[in-house]
């Protein structure tokens, strides 16, 4: 009897992350990627005419934050299978990810044999988060009281996607390019982030973000 084909989709803005899968998921049978996309919007015209089983999404893209992107496609095509492949710290993003409709989330820093588990336990039905995420979203829906994790819980989606910039070291303007949104909504953001994080002024939510994106070290619970 014949096996089960499933093809996938790569959405990343590097394509060398599109050959490296393509090379660690050439031994799987029943693995094929048939669609790549560099950018959000891409992604969503390709979906038009395509239907993958499972679309692998990095959350850094040129274009648009993966987190937006990741409920677009869940909202459009909400039986579409959603697997986070990411150099953010899944402590920080897991649950957001989850809540927009991710399945599951995969740091890039993990061995490869990671990513194959989490794709083929995502077709299979099943979500694959790190333990701990997965307990706090099983509790969430079976609505039990679950403890921030920091004060950046506190943040909105689009909060986080700017702090997330902020982070890797974006300035107003290039967040305001790739968002599309003004500058005067960035710096709205920034201030909101500022008073939700008790941050006394823009150089200490630089530091902070810093801190957080890039060295993974989370603020204290507030």
């Amino acid at each position: 009897m014949e096996r089960p084909s499933y093809s996938l989709m790569v959405v990343d803005d590097h394509p060398i992350i599109h050959n490296a899968l393509e090379t660690l998921l050439a031994s799987e049978e029943t693995l094929s990627i048939d669609t790549v996309a560099t950018s959000a919007a891409e992604t969503l015209e390709i979906l038009e005419t395509t239907y993958p089983h499972l679309v692998i999404i990095d959350l850094s893209l040129g274009d648009s934050d993966g987190t937006y992107l990741i409920q677009k496609i869940h909202n459009q095509y909400p039986k579409m299978h959603i697997l986070v492949y990411s150099m953010s710290e899944e402590k920080l993003f897991g649950e957001r990810a989850a809540s927009a409709g991710a399945r599951g989330y995969v740091m890039k820093t993990s061995e490869p044999s990671v990513l194959k588990e989490a794709i083929h336990s995502i077709i299979g039905g099943h979500l694959f988060f790190s333990s701990e995420t997965t307990s706090r979203i099983l509790k969430k829906q079976a609505g039990r009281p679950v403890a921030p994790m920091s004060a950046l819980d506190n943040l909105s989606n689009r909060e986080m996607d700017i702090f997330k910039l902020v982070g890797e070291g974006l300035n107003t303007i290039h967040i305001s390019n790739q968002l599309n949104i003004s500058k005067n909504t960035v710096d709205t953001h920034r201030i909101n982030i500022r008073n939700k994080l008790e941050l006394p002024n823009g150089k200490a939510l630089d530091r902070m973000a810093y801190e957080v994106i890039i060295r993974g070290k989370l603020p204290q619970k507030k």
